[in-house]
């Protein structure tokens, strides 16, 4: 594929198959994660264990049903919502606070989802989960995310079942020429 029509190609993916992904394309989209453009360091953490995916899911889904935002608690309402979406795989991307962590992180993040969109691989880019897990110290221990590594995003990979919860995506007006 090539890399535009893989661009065009990807999109957030809200539903997916009850499926592990193979061990050589989840390498493959790590190791391109890791070519991405940064400033510093950040890690990368892979969960596939259902229990622990099973407790972020209801941290997460608790927390937004409890947020005091609008948009969260609409959403997490939802009948049969569920805020990892049936994802076999949620990929967090974590970085010191200082310097460049956060930006490392998208970069990271996007071109794992590149790559995975390249391997016909479905994903959603997350924050949600990540807001939850600062409010849930005993989630975040068995992480093993780093000391000093604070969770920035999320990717969430899978094979989509082609259901979910659809957003509509407005055109984008965000181009200033000078």
């Amino acid at each position: 594929m090539e890399t535009l029509e893989t661009i065009k190609k990807r999109e957030s993916i809200r539903g997916y198959e009850n499926k592990e992904i193979e061990k050589e394309k989840l390498d493959i989209i790590l190791e391109m994660s890791n070519k991405a453009p940064n400033a510093g360091p950040f890690q990368i953490t892979v969960i596939q264990d259902r229990d622990i995916l099973k407790e972020l899911n209801d941290i997460t889904k608790n927390f937004m049903l409890n947020s005091g935002n609008e948009f969260f608690e609409k959403r997490a309402s939802t009948p049969g919502y569920e805020p990892l979406y049936g994802a076999p795989c949620l990929i967090i991307f974590s970085a010191p606070e200082e310097g460049f962590g956060q930006i490392n992180c998208a970069c990271s993040a996007t071109t794992m989802i590149l790559a995975a969109t390249d391997l016909n691989l479905g994903t959603c880019y997350v924050v949600s989960p990540i807001i939850a897990l600062s409010a849930d110290n005993d989630i975040t221990s068995k992480l093993n995310i780093s000391d000093g590594f604070t969770p920035v995003c999320g990717v969430l990979v899978g094979y989509p079942n082609g259901e979910g919860f659809p957003v509509e995506r407005p055109q984008i007006d965000n181009i200033n020429y000078i």
